[in-house]
């Protein structure tokens, strides 16, 4: 199955995905990557700003906010270039609809390059459990994360995982995945363990912050 027909697979299969399903799954995976000692440690991040199709980012950008990190979020670039670069947000209130409605920066917000940037949070239309990422096919991310030395993590629901990602040779791989259910580490082709995470982030003041953030959760 090449890329357009797995594309068009996946879509068919986002339609079913229930809202309670990506209000449970959202939680989860927000819980898993704000728990993660990587997010707690790095100073800076580059994260999208959700569609609905999406998983939600909300609590990981807030969250960032709220730890004092650096938040910095895509803005695409007119032209046939498909060119992204990354803009430094305060709060929510600096985004507006931008490019295919996408919540974009305003102008005249700082744009950073992205070596100064510790860790990308990116989306997917489906993703593996090898690092695999399957986008939209326009080539925003892959050109962006293109040389630099920066954690790749990838947002996907379970449900839309896929047994094998096409990969060509400018597709950058995630270094990892996170869904609902696990955290996908492709190098060694292992999970990481939530339980693990969870008791080292105890000392972290993270378990109140969720709590306040998903409200539901204990």
């Amino acid at each position: 199955m090449d890329k357009k027909e797995l594309r068009a697979l996946i879509r068919e299969k986002r339609k079913n995905l229930t809202t309670d399903y990506k209000d449970r799954a959202n939680a989860e995976i927000a819980t898993r990557f704000l728990l993660y000692p990587v997010f707690q440690q790095v100073d800076s991040i580059f994260c999208y700003v959700n569609t609905p199709d999406e998983p939600d980012t909300r609590a990981i950008i807030e969250t960032a906010f709220q730890m004092g990190k650096m938040v910095t979020v895509p803005r695409c670039k007119p032209g046939p270039e498909h060119i992204m670069e990354a803009v430094q947000i305060q709060s929510f209130d600096d985004l507006e609809p931008g490019t295919m409605g996408i919540l974009e920066p305003k102008e005249g917000l700082p744009v950073i390059d992205g070596y100064k940037i510790a860790l990308a949070v990116v989306p997917c239309i489906s993703a593996d459990r090898w690092g695999g990422r399957l986008g939209h096919g326009a080539g925003y991310y892959d050109r962006w994360l293109h040389g630099l030395d920066i954690y790749k993590y990838c947002l996907c629901f379970e449900e839309l995982l896929s047994e094998r990602v096409p990969m060509e040779q400018n597709d950058i791989k995630m270094d990892r995945v996170f869904t609902e259910d696990k955290i996908y580490n492709p190098r060694v082709q292992s999970e990481d363990t939530l339980g693990e995470i969870k008791r080292d982030a105890v000392k972290s003041g993270l378990t109140e912050i969720l709590k306040s953030l998903f409200p539901w959760k204990k």
